[in-house]
């Protein structure tokens, strides 16, 4: 928990370091675009939220806070707080629920509020880009309050819209990856060519093989080590599935009538889909701990 509030602390003195509202701690903020300054402000606050919700996962928090003489509930010994928290929620997967609402609930806000704005010179434009010291209260106001929200079916409910969320916010990765790859490959190859040098392509070579060669390397890990002969039915499905949806996604990238629709489309997109792919395929075998095994 001192981490947090360092945390916490760190950020109140960045928010203040931006924008055009009168800063409260400080005035040392570079000259920068607007835009670009909001961007970042808004990343480190999401960054430090994902960094509070990870502190409060750890092994061990609970036993930790439990140490801290009438903290938790049960045998309370401070005045006026006799049993007022409760450590199951403080921390573990409720914690990050809660943390977790209070974040979506802060950039909804926001994003709200941006309705149709196209540019700094509309006067909402300065709420986006200035007043970071009252933000930051908003949120922290926002998560004081989502931990004192009630378990009945906040967790079952919010669980739903981690899955909607969380689906939404793969494919937004597979598109920045996707695009990423294509002005990757774009640009190289119009190197080799204004260049004449075979160079380029033997970088996008190599690196298409490589890969592929880490995708496959990782189907032969997660056999080995995710799977049993006569278990794990599961897991078996799920890395059988993937990878013929990436074998169907590299062949249909080189197809006549893709190529011909997009020319600059090819297997340097499919192996990055591909590697990617299989970490998310990890990620969730090693988020199913009834099943997750090593050998």
């Amino acid at each position: 928990m001192g981490a947090c509030m360092a945390l916490c602390s760190l950020a109140s003195c960045a928010s203040c370091l931006c924008g055009s509202a009168p800063c409260i701690f400080c005035g040392c903020c570079p000259s920068s675009n607007n835009s670009t300054v909001t961007r970042l402000v808004f990343s480190f606050l999401l960054l430090l939220g994902t960094l509070v919700s990870i502190i409060m996962i750890l092994p061990g928090m609970e036993t930790q806070l439990r140490k801290i003489p009438g903290f938790c509930q049960g045998g309370s010994t401070i005045p006026g707080l006799e049993n007022q928290f409760n450590c199951d929620v403080i921390v573990g997967y409720k914690s990050v629920y809660r943390m977790c609402f209070a974040m979506a609930c802060f950039f909804f806000f926001f994003a709200a509020i941006m309705i149709r704005v196209r540019s700094s010179k509309d006067p909402r434009a300065a709420i986006q880009n200035g007043f970071w010291f009252f933000k930051f209260l908003i949120l922290v106001g926002i998560t004081v309050g989502a931990f004192f929200i009630p378990d009945g079916t906040f967790h079952d409910v919010w669980f739903y819209f981690g899955i909607v969320g969380s689906f939404m916010f793969i494919l937004i990765q597979l598109i920045l990856l996707i695009d990423f790859a294509h002005s990757w490959n774009e640009v190289w190859v119009r190197n080799a060519e204004e260049g004449n040098s075979k160079g380029w392509y033997f970088g996008l070579l190599f690196f298409t093989i490589l890969h592929y060669a880490l995708a496959f390397a990782a189907v032969v890990l997660f056999y080995l080590y995710y799977t049993k002969p006569d278990d794990c039915t599961e897991h078996k499905v799920f890395i059988s599935l993937n990878l013929i949806f990436c074998v169907i996604v590299s062949v249909v990238s080189i197809l006549p009538k893709v190529q011909d629709a997009s020319p600059q489309s090819g297997l340097l997109q499919s192996s990055l889909i591909s590697l990617y792919t299989m970490y998310v395929t990890w990620s969730a075998m090693t988020n199913n701990p009834s099943k997750s095994f090593t050998r």
